[in-house]
C-alpha cells in the first residue's frame, strides 16, 4: 500500500514548475565561537549538500521541518532545514550557494567579530539566546539560563536547561558538557510542563545543574545539545521508518569568574543566605540526666558537603554528646539548597545555671557582596539537683570568706598589739611541747621494721546506686547511661575508654563498644542495638576488676650479721 501511494505522490513532488529554494540567517553579525542559525526553505525532495560549508564553518546541528498543503488542487510539500553553524575564523565569511535537489540557494554574507570571551569587561558579556528560543521557531529548541554570570571562585552557580518540543517525542538525549576549569553536577529530577511560545504550544522538560568554577577568569559553558526522534508525518511513513530525526542546540554561556575577596574569611564560603537556629530548646534540666538540644543550619547556594560542622559548647563541666547529622538537599530555581540538622545530648554535672553556645560561622553574603557571620541565640538551662553525686554543687560546701568586710576586719586585727602577744605565747607553748615529745620518744623502745609498710587505702566515696543505673537503662537515653556508668566507677571514670579499662566482664566491654559506636559511629550500630546490649550486660550492675595489693613480707636482703 505504501508503494502504491509513493508512485502516485512522487511525480507531483518532482515537478519543477514551482521549484524554489531560499536561505536566511537569524543574524548578520556574530562573535567568534557563537552559533548562527542558517534556515533553508525549499520544496525539493532530498537534503541539501553541506560539503561547501565545512571549509569555513563547523556544522553543529541539523533539524528538519515538513509541511504539506494543497495549492489549486495540486499537492505541495514545504521543507525547512535548520543548520547551526560556528565560524572558524573572524572576518567577513561567505556562506556559498548550496545545492538542494535540482535547485540552488543564494549566497549570504556573515560578519564574524573577535571572541566575546576575550572581552575584559564582564558587563560586555550578557547571556544570549537563539532566535528559536525567543520566537519558538522549529519543533524543538533549547533555552539555557545561568543565575550568575559573574560568580566567585568556588561559588555554586545554578544552571537551568529547558528543552521545548512541539511534536510527539519517541526518544532522545539531552546533554550538557562540563567546561574546562569548572565542575558540573546534575541535581534533582527533570520537571515537565507546557508553555506557549510565539503562539505555539510546546511541551517543556526542565533540568538543573550546579556549576562550580575552580579558577578565576573567562569561562564558557558549552551549548546544551539534544538528539532524538519524534513521531513522523505522512511522508515519513511513506518514505521512511515513520520517525523524524530531531536535533537542537542551545547557546553557550559566557561567564567571568572573580577572585576570592581579600577581606573574606577562611574557609571561603560564598552563599546567598545562611541561618543557624536552635530548635526545641528546653529551659530546665536535671544534674546527671541528659537533655536533648537540636541545631539546624539552612544554606542557600551550597550543598551539604560544602558546609562546616555544627558545634555546640557548654560550661559548668557539662558534657556534650553529638549525634550524626541529618542532611537534606534540594534545588530551587536551579540553585542548590541544603539543610543540616543535628541533635546533642547535654548532661549537666552540677546544679545551677548552664549556658549553651552555638559556634558562629563566617560566610560571604553574595546578596550584598559583604562578609557576614551566622549566629544563633545562646541557651541558658536552669539545672536542678540530681541524685547521688549530682545532688550538690561543688561550690556549695565552700562558704565565701573573701568579702570586703571580712578583709577589713582582719586587717584591723593584725594591726593591733594583741596579736603579737598571742603569737609569742603560742610559740612558747609549742617549744615546751616539743621538748616533752623528744623526752618521751627517748624513753620508748619502738621496733622499726626492715621493709616499708604499705599504707591502707582510704575509704572510697559512695558510688551511684544500682537503682540509678536501672533508671538510666529504662530511660533508653544512651548519653544518660554513659554518664551513669562513668559515675559508678570509684573514682569516677573520665570517659568511656577509661571505664572499659576497669571492667572485668568481656560482655560489658563489648556493650560499651556498641554504646560508643551508636553515639559517634555515624550509624554503624543503631541506638536500639546498643541499648539492648547494655541492658543485657549490666542488668546485675558493673563487674569491676579486683586490684591486688602486694603483701609485705620478710625482706629478701641477706642479714647484715648472719647467725652462726
Amino acid at each position: 500500500m505504501k508503494r502504491a501511494i509513493a508512485l502516485i505522490v512522487l511525480p507531483m513532488l518532482l515537478g519543477p514548475a514551482w521549484a524554489k529554494s531560499s536561505a536566511t540567517l537569524d543574524r548578520a553579525r556574530v562573535a567568534q565561537g557563537e552559533a548562527v542559525m542558517l534556515t533553508i526553505a525549499t520544496d525539493q525532495v532530498g537534503a541539501p549538500d553541506y560539503s561547501a560549508l565545512r571549509s569555513r564553518f563547523r556544522v553543529e546541528d541539523v533539524a528538519t521541518e515538513r509541511s504539506v498543503r494543497f495549492v489549486n488542487g495540486s499537492l505541495s510539500v514545504d521543507l525547512r532545514y535548520r543548520i547551526e553553524l560556528i565560524a572558524l575564523q573572524p572576518g567577513i565569511q561567505t556562506i556559498p550557494a548550496l545545492v538542494v535537489g535540482r535547485d540552488r540557494t543564494q549566497p549570504l554574507q556573515l560578519e564574524v567579530t573577535a571572541s566575546a570571551a576575550a572581552s575584559p569587561s564582564p558587563q560586555a558579556q550578557p547571556p544570549v539566546q537563539t532566535q528559536a528560543a525567543t520566537t519558538g521557531q522549529g519543533p524543538v529548541f533549547i533555552q539555557t539560563q545561568v543565575d550568575d554570570h559573574h560568580p566567585y571562585v568556588q561559588q555554586s552557580v545554578g544552571v537551568t536547561v529547558r528543552l521545548f518540543y512541539a511534536t510527539q517525542m519517541l526518544d532522545g538525549a539531552l546533554d550538557l558538557d562540563a567546561p574546562g576549569g569548572a565542575s558540573l553536577r546534575r541535581v534533582g529530577d527533570d520537571i515537565q510542563g507546557r508553555e506557549d511560545v510565539g503562539g505555539r504550544g510546546y511541551s517543556v522538560i526542565e533540568r538543573h545543574y550546579v556549576l562550580v568554577p575552580d579558577r578565576s577568569g573567562a569561562l564558557t559553558l558549552p551549548a546544551a545539545r539534544f538528539s532524538g526522534h519524534g513521531q513522523g508525518g505522512f511522508f515519513d511513513d511513506v518514505f521512511g521508518d515513520g520517525r523524524e530525526n530531531l536535533r537542537a542546540s542551545g547557546q553557550p554561556q559566557a561567564l567571568q569568574v572573580r577572585v576570592t575577596p581579600a577581606n573574606a574569611a577562611q574557609p571561603w564560603l560564598p552563599l546567598h543566605r545562611l541561618e543557624l537556629q536552635v530548635g526545641n530548646a528546653p529551659n530546665a534540666a536535671r544534674a546527671g540526666q541528659a537533655t536533648v538540644v537540636t541545631l539546624r543550619m539552612q544554606a542557600d547556594g551550597a550543598n551539604a558537603a560544602q558546609l562546616p560542622e555544627l558545634q555546640l559548647t557548654a560550661d559548668n563541666d557539662a558534657q556534650v554528646y553529638p549525634e550524626a547529622p541529618t542532611l537534606e538537599e534540594r534545588d530551587t530555581g536551579g540553585r542548590p539548597q541544603a539543610t543540616v540538622t543535628r541533635r546533642y545530648s547535654v548532661v549537666p554535672a552540677h546544679p545551677g545555671a548552664l549556658h549553651l553556645q552555638v559556634t558562629p560561622i563566617q560566610w560571604w553574603n553574595l546578596a550584598n557582596d559583604q562578609p557576614a557571620i551566622a549566629q544563633a541565640q545562646p541557651v541558658t538551662l536552669n539545672v536542678a539537683p540530681g541524685t547521688g553525686a549530682f545532688a550538690t554543687s561543688p561550690a556549695a560546701a565552700t562558704a565565701p570568706t573573701d568579702s570586703s568586710s571580712d578583709r577589713a576586719g582582719m586587717s584591723r586585727w593584725l594591726r593591733s598589739g594583741l596579736v603579737w602577744s598571742i603569737a609569742a605565747t603560742v610559740t612558747g607553748l609549742l617549744w615546751i611541747a616539743s621538748l616533752a615529745w623528744v623526752s618521751r620518744r627517748r624513753d620508748q623502745q619502738v621496733a622499726i621494721a626492715a621493709g616499708a609498710t604499705a599504707t591502707a587505702p582510704s575509704p572510697a566515696p559512695q558510688p551511684l546506686r544500682k537503682d540509678d543505673l536501672k533508671d538510666a537503662l529504662d530511660s533508653a537515653d544512651l548519653a544518660r547511661i554513659a554518664q551513669a556508668l562513668q559515675r559508678m566507677a570509684n573514682p569516677p571514670a573520665a570517659d568511656l575508654d577509661a571505664l572499659k579499662s576497669r571492667l572485668q566482664s568481656v560482655q560489658q566491654v563489648d556493650a560499651i563498644d556498641a554504646l560508643q559506636a551508636a553515639l559517634w559511629g555515624n550509624g554503624r550500630i543503631t541506638p536500639e542495638t546498643a541499648l539492648a546490649s547494655l541492658r543485657q550486660a549490666f542488668r546485675d550492675g558493673p563487674r569491676w576488676r579486683t586490684t591486688t595489693t602486694a603483701k609485705i613480707g620478710k625482706t629478701t636482703l641477706p642479714p647484715l650479721y648472719p647467725e652462726h
